[in-house]
């Protein structure tokens, strides 16, 4: 996915013949599958429109990255696949689930094997193909993502977590950026399920409630441990320390330590989303 982060302060955002116009640099549309706003950028309602024709989704993420906002084009768009992905949760539901949970649990344990630690994994997956309804399986979930954060946390220095994952707020540094990069997958991947023609609020694994997009974070477990081991690397690397975050209200990523991960974050992306987009498709053909 082709990534357009604005993060220069007090900028006003233009469009001018096929591309988008900030200060004096031009990028054509082509050049971008999601524009993101991480700073105060003015733009108006005309330009929303037409940056949106494009069907190019807008993520705008507060200086805090503790709230986000996704913009998407508004049109019908294959009512025939989401009337089928409607029946699939109906009838296929369970199916659906065991496939999400199962693989989370083998990318992760791949994880731990990669950091010394030995996880049963044929144990765990037995128990998701034994279970009988969608509430075990999250029951099994939260058992195995107990065990993984356990052995996961003591690669981190103790002064940056507090051994346990936290969220809303997250408590410490380690959390912090689980929950940043946690909450930009997602949006990411409700972006790209809603350009394939999918419901992103209608889920199998996780339940669907209020405005939550429930299939964007059943997918995301597909992609979680990827997440962890770019989290880890950050620490290890020393991209952050403990002085990249400021603490009110919970534990959040500096802005300007934040605005130095950009390339890094653009990469990895670039290389997770021919993935994302492979499961995207799978789910699509399995359910039509």
């Amino acid at each position: 996915m082709k990534t357009v982060i604005v993060d220069r302060k007090n900028v006003e955002l233009a469009v001018k013949r096929s591309g988008i116009v900030v200060d004096d640099q031009h990028i054509p549309y082509r050049l971008i599958d999601i524009l993101v706003l991480a700073s105060d950028t003015r733009l108006s309602s005309q330009v929303l429109l037409a940056i949106t024709k494009e069907r190019i989704p807008i993520l705008v993420i507060n200086r805090t990255n503790s709230h986000f906002c996704l913009t998407l084009p508004l049109e019908a768009k294959n009512t025939e696949l989401k009337m089928a992905q409607y029946a699939s949760v109906a009838s296929s539901r369970l199916g659906f689930a065991k496939y999400f949970l199962a693989e989370k649990i083998r990318s992760h344990a791949v994880h731990l094997r990669t950091m010394g630690v030995s996880v049963d994994t044929e144990t765990w997956v037995k128990k998701v193909e034994d279970a009988q309804a969608v509430e075990e399986l999250l029951g099994i979930e939260g058992g195995f993502s107990r065990l993984y954060f356990r052995h996961y946390f003591t690669f981190f220095p103790k002064n940056l977590h507090k051994g346990k994952r936290s969220k809303r707020p997250p408590e410490d540094p380690v959390n912090a950026v689980l929950s940043y990069l946690y909450s930009w997958f997602y949006h990411l991947l409700t972006a790209r399920l809603y350009l394939f023609g999918l419901d992103a609020s209608l889920s199998y694994l996780h339940e669907p409630f209020r405005s939550h997009n429930g299939l964007s974070s059943d997918l995301l477990e597909l992609f979680r441990a990827d997440i962890n081991r770019l989290a880890l690397g950050w620490f290890d690397d020393e991209l952050l320390k403990d002085v990249d975050f400021t603490r009110k209200n919970g534990v959040w990523i500096r802005y300007e330590s934040r605005k130095r991960l950009w390339s890094e974050l653009k990469e990895f992306g670039r290389d997770l989303m021919p993935r994302i987009d492979d499961e995207i498709a799978l789910l699509r053909a399995a359910i039509t």
